[in-house]
Parts: structure tokens; sequence; C-alpha cells
């Protein structure tokens, strides 16, 4: 209940569920009477609307995000497993036969797994559940399946299959892995959503190494159609809003739940050969 609750409210507060609400609060002043006040906020929307659809303001919310971490030189990273988050998926595809397959944003992801492993061998956790609870297979399945279309052997293959965000990403993969005596990680995901993703692997007792995936930041000089609106800018600056409002949802409420988490998983935590 909480986590559906969750998901709902935080819808209201980024966008596009934040422009609904600016939009009832200025109909509701208008409505009102108070002219003033409802023309303050269908501005402000209307602007809003405009920047974060631009590059130039798409850039301005993602760029202090994907630049907090240097992409690393993968021959030398110092990983005992890398760890790949999911980001959702198209359940009942037909170019799956009718199972998942995954999302372009995680596809990305996977190709830089897939990187790592080419260079180093390395063995591969897939963190991804079923959201919402519906009867399509999890993300993780779907990743796993990606993966050996690429050449990664099941073998070197781990799914975590019940996690439905971040948060239960890092916890749900740490018991997995540290029963197995691995804490050092590359740590897999979009550029923008690294920050945030670091942030929780690290408390919950991970050695991190961030590994950056989908780049959304051009890094080259605006043009005058770079101030055009584009709803790939729209929707780059939306996920851009989502991870400064988790960043704030971790630090207010879920580095406390981690914190209690790791006192009973640390008085009951095995490694296992």
């Amino acid at each position: 209940m909480l986590f559906i609750l969750s998901k709902t409210l935080g819808n209201f507060l980024v966008p596009p569920g934040l422009f609904v609400l600016l939009l009832f609060l200025s109909l509701f002043f208008f409505l009102l009477r108070k002219q003033k006040t409802g023309l303050i906020l269908l501005s402000l929307t209307l602007f809003l609307i405009y920047l974060i659809s631009t590059e130039p303001g798409k850039d301005l919310i993602l760029s202090p995000l994907e630049n907090a971490y240097p992409y690393p030189d993968l021959s030398k990273v110092r990983c005992q497993y890398a760890v790949v988050l999911g980001g959702g998926e198209i359940p009942h595809s037909p170019a799956e036969n009718g199972k998942a397959s995954v999302r372009p944003a995680v596809a990305k992801r996977l190709y830089e797994a897939f990187k790592l492993y080419r260079e180093r061998e390395l063995p591969i956790l897939v963190s991804g559940g079923n959201v919402y609870g519906t009867e399509a297979e999890s993300e993780a399945e779907a990743m796993a399946r990606f993966l050996e279309t690429t050449g990664v052997p099941t073998e070197k293959l781990i799914e975590e299959r019940r996690s439905r965000n971040t948060l239960e990403n890092g916890i749900y993969s740490y018991q997995i892995l540290a029963r197995r005596g691995i804490k050092e990680i590359c740590l897999v995901t979009s550029a923008y959503h690294i920050p945030r993703s670091v942030m929780i692997f690290r408390e919950v007792g991970f050695k991190v190494t961030p590994v950056p995936a989908d780049y959304r930041v051009y890094r080259e000089r605006y043009r005058w159609y770079s101030y055009l609106p584009k709803l790939d800018y729209l929707q780059d600056s939306m996920a851009g809003f989502r991870e400064y409002v988790g960043i704030l949802y971790f630090e207010l409420l879920q580095k406390r739940k981690i914190l209690k988490w790791r006192a009973r998983e640390d008085s009951n935590l095995r490694p296992t050969d």
C-alpha cells in the first residue's frame, strides 16, 4: 500500500503530473475570480513546459546528474560482479514471441554490462522485478535473455526478480551477493540515475564503481533549433526531475530505512561459498 501511495503521489511532484496540478490550481483560482493568481500559475506552467522542452533546459537538469561520476576505464575497474538495474519492460512483445522485452534505455545499460563481460569476463546480476504485480515476466528475466543473445553464458548471470524500485534493487542485490562474499561491484545504470543509485548501493553495504550508460546530454554547442521545444527533450527533463525528487526522498526517508535494515541484516548475514 505504501509503495502504491508513494508512486501515486510522486507522479504529481514531477512533470507531467506537476503540470496537471498547476493547471488545475490555475483553473481553481480563475473560478474563484482570482484572475491574477490564476494567471501567474498559468504563466509559470507555460514557461516551465517550454524551458524543459528545449535542449538548454534539458541540459540544465541532466548535466549535474550525468557529470557526477566519470565514465571509467573498463580494463582497470576492480569489481567482483557487474550489477545492472532495470528500467522498465514491454510485456508480451511480439519480437520476443510473447515474452517481455527490455526498453531502449535498459538495452543501453545491458550493452555496458556486456562490455564489462567482454573486457573482464565479469559475472552479471540483473536486477528488476514486476513493478505492478501483473502476470508478465520480471524485468530481470527479459534482461537476462537480452544478455544471452549477446553471448554472455547463462552460468555468468544471476537474476534478481523481486525489486520494484532502486531501493529494493540495492537491498535484494545485497542479499544475493553478500551471502556469496561479494561486496565489490560495478553498478551499471543510466548516467542520470547513477548518483541516486550509488547512494543507495553504498548505503546498503556495497563498495561501488559506477559505470554510467545511456547518456542524454549531447555535449556540443547549441544551435538555433536547440531552443525549439521537442518531445525528446521533455522526456529527458522529466527523467531528471524524478531523480532530484528521488534523491530528496532518499535523504529524508529511505536512508533511515536502510540503517534499520542493515542492523537486522548484519546480525543474520553469513557468507557462503
